[in-house]
């Protein structure tokens, strides 16, 4: 499957090489346990700017990035340019009142795109969105699983791996505790064995 239209959101995360190299920040984080490709991370709490769009994949992530894009490059209170960070993360998001998975019913998909803010923004201090369909909220400290994965970020690649994820989560007794997410981290011109993706969710 091709490289899907959210993923113009890493060329302006990443730095402009074929070989996966990235230059935009990301949140820090403490790896408590790691079993390569997978880990257990502790993250602190950060600030996100996310919004939601409905219809297939490809189009609802482009028409939220270009939101959240709009949102970094001034469209807020006070015309003010953010750093964009790394990465920029997907989830999708239920109609139904049913536990979230990466694969949604027809005529049901809702996907969320989020942009997390530099670290020295609070949500008292982040310039508030001209947009309302764009909002800001704080994601508490948490422990997050991960597994990584290279080639295409893709919907067929990320039910893949959230499936290994899972799996392996249930050979340790651990729980996930939230919406499992994707994070992309490279631009589309990145050899694709060299692309860094991953799949996270919380823990108990």
């Amino acid at each position: 499957m091709k490289t899907p239209a959210s993923l113009l959101a890493a060329t302006v995360v990443a730095g402009c090489s074929v070989f996966g190299g990235q230059a935009a920040p990301e949140p820090e984080y403490e790896v408590m346990f790691s079993e390569p490709p997978f880990e257990i991370r502790a993250y602190p709490p950060m600030v996100v700017a996310s919004t939601i769009a409905q219809g297939g994949y490809d189009s609802a992530i482009s028409t939220s990035f270009g939101r959240l894009f709009d949102y970094i490059s001034g469209n807020n209170e006070g015309r003010r340019e953010i750093a964009m960070t790394a990465p920029v993360v997907t989830e999708p998001e239920k109609i139904a009142m049913t536990a979230p998975v990466l694969t949604e019913p027809a005529g049901a998909e809702r996907w969320q795109i989020a942009f997390v803010l530099p670290e020295d923004f609070t949500l008292d201090t982040a310039p508030r969105p001209s947009d309302p369909s764009v909002t800001l909220s704080e994601i508490p400290a948490r422990r997050v699983a991960v597994v990584g994965f290279s080639w295409w970020f893709s919907e067929d690649n990320i039910e893949e791996a959230r499936t290994r994820l899972a799996k392996w989560l249930d050979s340790r007794s651990e729980t996930a505790s939230g919406t499992w997410q994707a994070a992309g981290y490279n631009p589309p011109w990145t050899l694709p064995w060299l692309k860094r993706n991953e799949i996270m969710v919380a823990v108990e």
